[in-house]
């Protein structure tokens, strides 16, 4: 794992950036589940549109444009449907500095299947204007002020004023579950809340640190922090539940550790590949660092104790 000067040179970059990629600030995201089933990835998927149909497209356009008022723009964008009431340069922005660049770290890090159905990403210019339309649309008024993701209606609603970290977190759920649809939420949640504070770089998607470090901290610190194996075995009901601050963070930051390793991309694709001989990651992660989960557990929580927030 990371060296003092590692870990350093690890605070001093995250510190640099805003809460976000570059700019976002974050919330805790909402829940993912009955994903579809994976689609398989063909030769031919530089196209990025080539498992959706433009009859989708059009269909989902056209009935986003009978619904909204005349001030979105609705435009159809890589496997998006991208609906923004911000200003043509400030959508723009969204799009190509942050839509645009993760979506190219997520193929190129991660994941190998392509979706099959468009999402829908509303970027909202004001906290009032989101939630407006969240209540109007899906009658929707319980929100995270930040955004949040409806997996059944296959659609993001982001208050981007506040940032852009939770536009990727919650991408990271939209595209996972077209490649890896058993996900357990202990690594969908730690993977898309790894991302609420990134760099996106050259096709290279990396997390620091960022907010839920104090919970998993604090629960290391007052003795009521559970282990790995424990976190592994959640299933969704128990991850959401009431200690799901700390599950959150636990999960957020055994993926770093990974990440920092260099191990984290690895891991994914053959906890993806071998989902059916061992659903938890254990096995898995045994195999990637070469140690058993007891040994990985006690060097993780030395490295979550050394890490800074500030």
């Amino acid at each position: 794992m990371k060296t003092t000067a590692g870990i350093s040179r690890f605070v001093l970059l995250s510190l640099l950036l805003l809460s976000g990629c570059s700019t976002g600030t974050v919330y805790r995201a909402l829940k993912l589940n009955n994903s579809p089933s994976k689609v398989m990835n063909p030769a031919f998927l530089d196209s990025t549109s080539s498992l959706i149909s433009q009859t989708d497209f059009n269909n989902r356009i056209e009935e986003l444009k009978r619904l909204l008022s005349s001030d979105f723009t609705v435009e159809q964008h890589s496997y998006f449907i991208i609906v923004s009431n911000l200003s043509a340069e400030e959508t723009e922005k969204v799009t190509a500095g942050t839509i645009d660049k993760a979506v190219d770290c997520f193929y190129n890090n991660y994941f190998d299947s392509r979706p099959s159905e468009p999402t829908t990403i509303f970027l909202f210019k004001n906290d009032e204007t989101y939630r407006w339309w969240a209540k109007k649309l899906y009658d929707d008024d319980d929100l995270s002020r930040y955004g949040y993701y409806k997996p059944f209606a296959k659609t993001m609603l982001m208050n981007i004023n506040t940032g852009t970290g939770t536009l990727v977190h919650e991408m990271t759920h939209a595209l996972v579950r077209y490649d890896f649809p058993d996900i357990p939420s202990w690594f969908n949640e730690g993977l898309g809340s790894l991302y609420e504070r990134c760099s996106l770089n050259n096709k290279q998607i990396l997390g620091y640190v960022n907010w839920r470090l104090p919970a998993l901290q604090d629960a290391i610190n007052d003795k009521s922090y559970t282990s790995l194996d424990k976190l592994f075995k959640t299933d969704y009901d128990e991850f959401y539940g009431n200690r799901s601050d700390v599950n959150y963070s636990q999960a957020r930051y055994i993926c770093m550790y990974l990440q920092e390793a260099g191990l984290l991309k690895n891991f994914y694709k053959l906890f993806r590949d071998t989902y059916g001989e061992d659903n938890t990651g254990k096995t898995q992660i045994e195999k990637i660092t070469g140690k058993t989960l007891n040994e990985i557990d006690q060097d993780y929580v030395k490295w979550v104790s050394a890490l800074k927030y500030e």
